[in-house]
């Protein structure tokens, strides 16, 4: 699949498929920022309030990388969206829930980072190469917090309240994924990332995720029961 190098190669019909690729996952990134910032100062640990840093840090220089791709498209709209969207208004329902507690704060980073993380090993195979790099790139941050995660989940004591948060978070990591089913998947084909959208991205998510649950002392979910995902189109 020939290789596209700048913003300025896209055709015509690709243009609007990425653009909202990027303004769903900008949007996104920039939900977490908001979740997370509280935590800055209630994290029950100084390593948590570290991890915090670190991660909201992340989360904005994703956004802020993002975002400039937009601007080479000279997604006008987009970026005001983007911009303007606050927790309640984001476009995707998992970035508008506030995280009341730390096991939300964890649950949260395992279960919908991770999903994001599934993603991003999909949009790394982007013909599309601004986005393929940056994908790259931020596997990386993300598999850090992942770690993090998964250290919490193994040691923490009240192994009951975690996995309430579990089955609270669970569910919406799902949609999350669900939620990016209103992008054309004949683009995303075009684009080499049309498991972007199928049933095996959001299947291979939830084994793979049970299994690190049990491993760490938790019990399995069945995430699809309550599913009935949204998104704010406009």
């Amino acid at each position: 699949m020939r290789k596209i190098s700048s913003v300025k190669e896209v055709p015509q019909d690709l243009r609007k498929a990425i653009i909202d690729i990027i303004e769903l996952r900008a949007d996104f990134e920039l939900g977490m920022v908001e979740q997370y910032s509280p935590w800055l100062v209630n994290a029950p640990t100084v390593d948590g309030r570290l991890f915090i840093a670190k991660l909201v840090s992340d989360e904005l220089n994703h956004s802020w990388q993002l975002l400039r791709i937009l601007e080479e498209f000279n997604a006008k709209d987009s970026i005001e969206r983007i911009q303007n969207a606050r927790l309640g208004i984001h476009k995707l329902e998992v970035s508008n829930l506030p995280l009341f507690n730390w096991e939300d704060v964890i649950s949260f980073t395992f279960l919908v980072d991770r999903a994001g993380l599934h993603q991003l090993r999909v949009l790394k195979n982007s013909s599309f190469e601004p986005l393929s790099n940056l994908a790259s790139t931020m596997i990386k941050e993300e598999e850090a917090h992942l770690f993090f995660s998964q250290n919490e989940l193994k040691n923490y004591q009240n192994k009951s309240k975690m996995q309430a948060a579990i089955n609270f978070w669970f569910p919406r990591a799902v949609e999350m994924l669900y939620g990016f089913r209103s992008i054309n998947e004949i683009y995303l084909n075009d684009l080499n990332i049309s498991e972007l959208v199928k049933d095996d991205l959001i299947n291979d998510y939830i084994k793979m995720t049970n299994e690190e649950l049990k491993r760490l002392g938790y019990n399995e979910v069945n995430p699809t029961k309550s599913i009935h995902y949204n998104v704010v189109t406009k």
